[in-house]
């Protein structure tokens, strides 16, 4: 039987369970029925020992809970990072990184053969008891290396060329790079795939933390890796093929798709994908932590004609909806503010109202208007100015009353 180990060899793993059991939270260990007690276990104990020093327990009538505890006022760098530092690798995987770039360093445009060659009369042949490698083996890590941009490539007929790629570093000053680690720090905690930046700090030397942050959606790195490859398939113009997971549903769908754009919440923190859905053929968005298994398809002549027509229908949706039949929803807002003493109120509404009008109708009374694509992800603001309306009314009648008669609930609680 194989011992336990702390590496893993796909990263997909690990974020199913840091995201289930540590982000939406609170799972004990009787509550994972997908697979055995054993493989929450192992995934547990992994998990604990990636985050040491931030997980927490408590105990109640289900077992033994447990969840990431952290200051984010008090973090310098997100802790979820540690978590790409896990993937599992072969003796050959290890020879192969040191020693390939130091090849193609002093031997710049070799080909698979050669650079096998060279590894064998080189660098193995003092070892008696090390197994040569062959040229299938080389050739792939070879080819791996180059998609991650360390190593670029020439085309002499049928025979690819290896190099190494130069680097930003290798041509600037020490102080232009303790300026630049500076300026990485703060981004790794700010920007997609910021990991990137955690590694290129630790490859340089641990620098002195100057940033603290109020606000780190720390689960966001574990979609790094999907948002690279998204970020590639826009940039080609091409559709990908992933599957959907969704926290209501039993299976996952494979949805094979265009993507156009990477939108965030800046509240909440979610991002999804809008995207042209080939088989629904609209516009549709994806919640980028339910992707998994994503790959890039094909080129598509589509592209800047859907982007196009997404930059167009964009200002007129409240969220990341663009509705079924792609026809816009009115919504009208009845409001009581004093503009004297509640003047906020009134810039937040013309703030955070988008493309909507705000009128004054009467004294301390302003009515406001919108037309969007779904109503329903309205419901959420207007719940905020509660005690304020004094009608509302809109085209998507069942939304409306729906938001009406919670109302009336909530207030009722309080007549009791």
């Amino acid at each position: 039987m194989a011992g336990f180990t702390e590496l893993i060899k796909n990263f997909d793993k690990i974020r199913d369970y840091t995201r289930e059991f540590f982000v939406y939270g609170y799972k004990c260990r009787n509550d994972y029925t997908r697979k055995s007690g054993r493989s929450y276990d192992n995934e547990r104990r992994r998990i604990e020992s990636y985050l040491a020093g931030y997980i927490k327990w408590e105990t109640n009538s289900r077992g033994k809970n447990l969840f990431i505890s952290t200051d984010t006022s008090d973090l310098s760098e997100n802790p979820l990072f540690s978590m790409w530092e896990a993937k599992s690798f072969t003796k050959n995987d290890c020879l192969l990184h040191f020693c390939l770039p130091d090849i193609l360093k002093k031997n710049p445009g070799l080909t698979a053969k050669d650079v096998t060659s060279i590894l064998s009369e080189e660098y193995l042949s003092c070892f008696n008891d090390y197994e040569m490698l062959d040229v299938m083996t080389v050739r792939n890590k070879l080819n791996e290396y180059t998609m991650a941009g360390l190593f670029s490539t020439q085309k002499n007929g049928k025979t690819l060329h290896y190099s190494m790629n130069e680097t930003l570093f290798d041509q600037v000053t020490p102080d232009a790079v303790n300026s630049l680690l500076l300026a990485v720090q703060f981004f790794e905690n700010v920007v997609p795939a910021g990991v990137l930046g955690y590694f290129i700090r630790r490859d340089k030397g641990k620098r002195e933390d100057v940033f603290s942050f109020r606000h780190i959606f720390m689960s966001h790195t574990l979609d790094d890796e999907v948002v690279i490859t998204i970020a590639q398939a826009i940039a080609g113009k091409k559709t990908i093929r992933f599957e959907n997971y969704s926290l209501r549903s039993k299976a996952p769908s494979v949805e094979t798709v265009l993507p156009l754009k990477i939108v965030t919440n800046v509240k909440h923190g979610r991002r999804f994908l809008i995207t042209y859905n080939l088989r629904q053929r609209r516009l549709f968005s994806y919640r980028l932590d339910y992707m998994k298994n994503l790959t890039v398809v094909e080129e598509s002549s589509m592209h800047d004609t859907k982007l196009t027509d997404l930059t167009e229908k964009l200002p007129f949706s409240w969220g990341v909806a663009f509705g079924k039949k792609a026809q816009l929803e009115q919504v009208e807002v009845m409001l009581h503010i004093d503009e004297l003493t509640e003047e906020y109120v009134l810039k937040r509404v013309k703030r955070e109202g988008k493309n909507g009008s705000v009128e004054k109708v009467g004294k301390h009374t302003f009515l406001y208007r919108i037309e969007v694509f779904d109503t329903m992800e309205m419901v959420p603001w207007l719940r905020t100015f509660i005690g304020r309306i004094i009608s509302i009314k809109g085209s998507n009648k069942t939304v409306i009353q729906r938001f009406i008669d919670d109302s009336k609930r909530m207030a009722s609680f309080y007549e009791m």
